[in-house]
């Protein structure tokens, strides 16, 4: 799964009081194979019936002791009907079927045991299309499964962990007119009687979560074989197949990279990807890859998200080997699978776009990570403790994972990591992995001891968080720089790196030290300039992008604005941007003004309006009105426009100037400018935002301006809009994607409403805690915890069964922060009187910034 659309829901804490250390089951007794034979009839009916027949070996290599380790197995089947065993002596609580046999398994010997059963409305798992989920067609059908991390037992009989991998053989009967789709190779297909059986097979050992079929009525793109294997790509009917190939056309090129780019070939039979609407973000099945319908593009939407749906392609395709190929253990080394394919839709951009698409990602990931360290948790990259196996999947496992990875590749240089990680795959194809089978791998590549290093950066929590100093001695010549490590604080360690230092002088020279961190808190490097008269021009700290850090650190202004311009890397340039904007001068803002349109990479421009709007003086909103008038980057556009959620008139002309063009306007640049608009609560804005929230001509595909429209009306804060987002939010009265921004803006809205109106929000809230929508069920419960209604405790409570196990954990964290929660909302008086506050301390500073301009 990808980062940026699968990584858990923030919360404010990690691992509860109650969580214990996480182990993978035993395998004593471990299932070998899966024939899987399905029937389905009427997709509308979300029935399926099933008979699996599961082989049993014993897994290991001389027998144990314990008779009952060798005499019995439990299987997780969630709410199975109608069961029946053949093959061993069975008990099933709703939950567990307990399997026993009267004789223990001897070495080399194999048994069947065959359940039968029926599965009607699974609760996750197994998804069948909803009524709110139609597309264009619609008479449109479907069913898909999707299992991280612990779905699958909610249709199929299985050890429902990793560790436990078996082959498949399929045999899936439909109505003749749905395709059928799973795991392998296609072995035949056969019609009867108005139903057609497909049958596929996988040789390659299978664990639950990837486990995948999908039946339904599909558009499909044929887009040929790499290397004699068939690519397809498919979505629901009522999409365009110039759509699926828009999307996903890249996909054989990228194939082709990932074989030469890991060494070992594409070992799947076929490389099949499929796009509805209840995939939750993408997911990395063996051979059929599932995406959310979301990230199926017309022409407009590709503007924004083209290079979204590259990089997760690459993300899931590198799952191919890290993570399918090589299955982990148990979830505590989940970082051996979603930070590598994290840090492979980095490389692919080092190596198909530019050195700067590469940094400015990887720059991202490490402001992903560290906002969840400073803001949420800070744990272990590597840790058994946790509630949930689902917990697991945060931003520490994702962008922080991939940062150690990189970090590696840069301690061992490319021609070693890149051996260690082919060693790595082929020693462990088809087996499971842990941590320490990479650590040895790399090892034995390079000769190097990277015990520290894992000890440190993996098994460790935290970051380095650098404060230096700089310092020019003109009369000797002499450029000094310090560097400290500030977060060291219980169980952050100092940590052990090398961090390059590059000096530039007023003449072009060029200097670079290396600060050696061993169990130093703070080192001193000096440069010796070429003779006392010149003059620092330029510093970059970390010049080759080799360590995982953050950087405080001021220096000269005019030492700033020549590396805010004259860089050679995004991430210097993004630094001193920052260092000025801390600054705050009017000098500094008048140099950001002067400079920051001529910017030629966009991930700077979008950074550096994210900064001004942190800054929010007067100057600072101003420089920021411009970049958003004159932005035309689609990549930037809806960051440079969210940006400006600040009440402010010349913000509030500027995006009315973006909006006279709504409709030369890419989908969420529109609507990041409608909840813009909104913000500046300006009562001749609410009709405008009414009409276009009311305008079937401009919903946008997957509903994106009607969702941004929505939002808007609750950010505007006024009544008329939150009683218009109080009819909307029913069950399919918008468009299905629109309506968890809907929720959201009416969250914000009610918080600055009058009791009875909040009252009546918590009572809408109350009520979708039974939507059949799994994100409008988690929005409703957010907007519960944000009016801070204790007395709905219960209700929420009482919404478990609705959730899979491994998502209970969340629903727990919500509930903790709800009985946590005061009895009543702060006022709408109280609110009020902040912002009042908020605004007479920016006017001061905009005084303050007139001195410095008058001095």
């Amino acid at each position: 799964m990808p980062n940026l659309l699968c990584c858990k829901s923030a919360t404010s804490y990690f691992a509860s009081a109650n969580a214990v250390n996480q182990y993978a089951p035993n395998t004593v007794i471990e299932p070998k194979h899966l024939d899987i034979q399905l029937k389905l009839n009427d997709l509308h009916d979300k029935r399926l019936t099933a008979t699996v027949t599961i082989t049993f070996g014993y897994g290991g290599q001389a027998l144990i002791r314990d008779r009952e380790e060798l005499s019995s197995v439990t299987l997780n089947a969630e709410g199975f009907e109608q069961l029946h065993v053949e093959g061993a002596s069975h008990s099933y609580d709703g939950h567990r079927i307990q399997l026993h046999w009267p004789e223990p398994f001897e070495k080399n010997t194999q048994r069947n045991v065959t359940v039968s059963y029926k599965v009607e409305h699974p609760i996750a798992g197994l998804y069948f299309q909803n009524e709110d989920s139609l597309m264009n067609d619609k008479e449109c059908c479907w069913a898909i499964t999707d299992h991280e991390t612990e779905k699958a037992r909610y249709w199929l009989p299985t050890i429902d962990f990793p560790t436990a991998r078996t082959t498949l053989t399929w045999a899936i009967s439909a109505p003749s007119q749905y395709t059928s789709l799973a795991n392998g190779a296609l072995i035949s297909e056969q019609t009867e009687n108005g139903y057609t059986t497909t049958r596929w097979k996988l040789d390659y050992p299978c664990p639950s979560y990837l486990v995948c079929f999908a039946v339904g009525d599909f558009v499909s793109v044929d887009a040929g074989q790499v290397d004699g294997k068939p690519v397809k790509y498919y979505t629901a009917r009522g999409y365009a197949s110039d759509d699926l190939e828009r999307s996903f056309g890249k996909t054989p090129d990228m194939i082709k990279w990932l074989e030469a780019k890991v060494g070992v070939p594409f070992p799947w039979p076929k490389y099949y990807q499929i796009a509805l609407p209840a995939i939750r973000g993408a997911m990395e099945n063996i051979s059929l890859v599932t995406w959310t319908d979301m990230l199926v593009l017309d022409k407009i939407n590709a503007k924004e998200r083209q290079y979204i749906v590259d990089i997760v392609n690459v993300h899931e395709m590198a799952h191919t080997y890290f993570g399918d190929l090589l299955v982990i253990r148990h979830f505590e080394h989940a970082w051996l699978k979603e930070s590598w394919a994290t840090y492979m839709e980095s490389c692919w951009l080092q190596d198909n776009l530019s050195e700067d698409d590469f940094r400015f990602e990887m720059l991202t990931n490490a402001h992903g990570y560290m906002k969840e360290c400073n803001k949420d948790y800070m744990r272990p990259i590597v840790t058994r403790m946790y509630d949930s196996s689902w917990d697991m999947f945060d931003s520490h496992t994702y962008p922080g994972g991939a940062w150690r990875i990189h970090m590696l590749r840069a301690i061992l240089g490319d021609e070693a990591f890149w051996a260690g990680v082919k060693h790595y795959v082929e020693k462990f194809s088809t087996k499971t992995v842990q941590t320490s089978d990479f650590q040895a791998s790399l090892e034995w590549a390079s000769g190097l001891n990277l015990t520290r290093f894992f000890d440190e950066w993996l098994y460790s929590k935290g970051y380095p968080m650098l404060k230096g100093n700089f310092n020019h001695d003109l009369s000797r010549g002499l450029v000094e720089v310090s560097i400290t490590q500030t977060q060291v604080d219980g169980d952050v360690p100092l940590f052990s790196f090398d961090l390059d230092i590059e000096l530039t002088d007023d003449k072009g020279n060029k200097y670079e030290n290396t600060i050696k961190f061993d169990r130093d808190a703070t080192r001193v490097t000096t440069f010796v300039l070429c003779d006392k008269g010149t003059l620092p021009s330029m510093v970059r700290v970390d010049p080759h992008f080799r360590v995982l850090h953050t950087l405080d650190m001021s220096t000269d202004q005019r030492v700033l604005e020549n590396t805010a311009t004259q860089a050679e890397d995004v991430p210097s340039r993004i630094w001193a941007y920052n260092e000025l904007i801390k600054n705050g001068s009017y000098s500094a803002l008048k140099f950001i003004q002067d400079h920051i349109l001529q910017e030629q990479f966009y991930g700077v421009r979008a950074q550096v309006s994210a900064l001004l709007a942190k800054q929010k003086s007067g100057f600072a909103l101003k420089i920021l009105a411009s970049m958003v008038k004159k932005e035309t980057e689609p990549l930037a556009m809806s960051t440079v426009i969210t940006a400006c959620q600040i009440q402010d008139d010349t913000l509030r002309e500027a995006i009315l100037d973006v909006l006279s063009r709504a409709d030369q306007l890419p989908y969420r640049a529109h609507a990041a400018a409608l909840v813009a608009l909104a913000v500046q609560q300006n009562d001749a804005d609410l009709q405008y935002l009414l009409r276009v929230a009311q305008d079937d001509a401009k919903i946008g595909q997957h509903g994106l301006i009607r969702a941004g429209a929505l939002k808007a009306l609750g950010y505007h804060r006024s009544e008329e809009g939150f009683k218009y987002l109080i009819s909307r939010v029913g069950y399919n009265i918008e468009p299905m994607r629109a309506r968890a921004q809907a929720l959201e803006g009416l969250k914000y809205s009610a918080e600055w409403q009058e009791k009875q109106l909040q009252r009546l929000a918590v009572e809408t809230f109350a009520k979708l805690l039974r939507d059949p929508n799994l994100t409008v069920r988690t929005v409703a419960v957010d907007g519960l915890v944000a009016l801070e209604a204790r007395h709905i405790y219960n209700d929420v409570e009482g919404s478990r069964y609705l959730y899979s196990k491994d998502d209970q954990s969340w629903l727990d964290r919500k509930l903790y922060e709800l009985y946590q929660s005061r009895s009543s909302a702060p006022d709408r008086s109280t609110k009020e009187h902040v912002d009042k506050l908020e605004e007479r301390v920016r006017k001061l500073e905009e005084k303050l910034q007139q001195l410095d301009q008058s001095a």
